[in-house]
């Protein structure tokens, strides 16, 4: 019995690495997202929506190393780290005392670029449809290093930079992926996204009525094209 179930487990262990995708994946995330345009009662908050009627503005990139944790015949499961990159280009007043450079002229600023840096850990889920074809679910924890505000037309007062290690959101996102031999090409978007409140462009310059809520439920539109390399 036991040289039986022996026989067995290395029939199954044969055959599920035969359907298996390779132990390791790398990848290269592309996203594009809806503009943030909340501005709630800021007094010039109609002409700066006014300005920029564009929808699309917020743009990302990420580069991610899986190691496979779990493998069946149709699904299996990757766990990963990566380095992220976000640029959100909407014109918004920020609070510049959040980052204490010292004695500073006592006027508002606005920022049009906002730039972070971070290293996302994600759990990446397949199920196979067919010999080709994959769905994929993602959760992704995205720890924010570096931030980085900027005016392009303003050179002497700006950047704003600050290196921090916090949780930034947590994501869940769904794909459809397609499979040619070792490559892997995929879209997906977000389903949800549970973020942490950035006091530095909601706060009372803007007049968020948020004052002790440190978490949200908040989900613009996003889209993410994603190229990978399983071996």
């Amino acid at each position: 019995m036991i040289l039986t179930i022996g026989v067995l487990f290395i029939i199954q262990s044969i055959f599920c690495q035969a359907e298996s995708m390779g132990d390791w994946m790398i990848s290269v995330n592309a996203g594009i997202e809806g503009h943030d345009k909340r501005l709630f009662d800021f007094p010039d908050k109609e002409l700066l929506l006014s300005s920029q009627p564009e929808f699309w503005g917020t743009y990302r990139m990420r580069l991610s190393i899986r190691r496979k944790v779990w493998q069946s015949k149709r699904f299996g499961s990757f766990l990963g780290l990566g380095a992220g990159y976000e640029k959100a280009t909407f014109l918004r007043p920020f609070n510049k005392r959040y980052f204490e450079r010292g004695l500073e002229p006592d006027i508002l600023l606005n920022l049009n670029i906002y730039e972070k840096v971070q290293a996302p850990l994600s759990l990446l889920n397949f199920l196979k449809l067919g010999d080709q074809w994959l769905i994929s679910g993602e959760i992704i924890s995205n720890f924010l290093l570096f931030r980085r505000i900027d005016h392009t037309e303003n050179l002497i007062l700006f950047p704003y930079t600050q290196s921090t290690f916090e949780l930034d959101d947590i994501q869940f996102r769904l794909g459809i992926n397609f499979r040619l031999g070792n490559l892997m090409i995929g879209v997906n978007s977000r389903l949800v996204n549970f973020q942490k409140i950035d006091k530095i462009i909601f706060n009372d310059i803007v007049k968020d009525p948020r004052i002790d809520q440190k978490w949200e439920w908040h989900n613009p539109l996003r889209f993410d094209l994603t190229m990978g390399y399983t071996w």
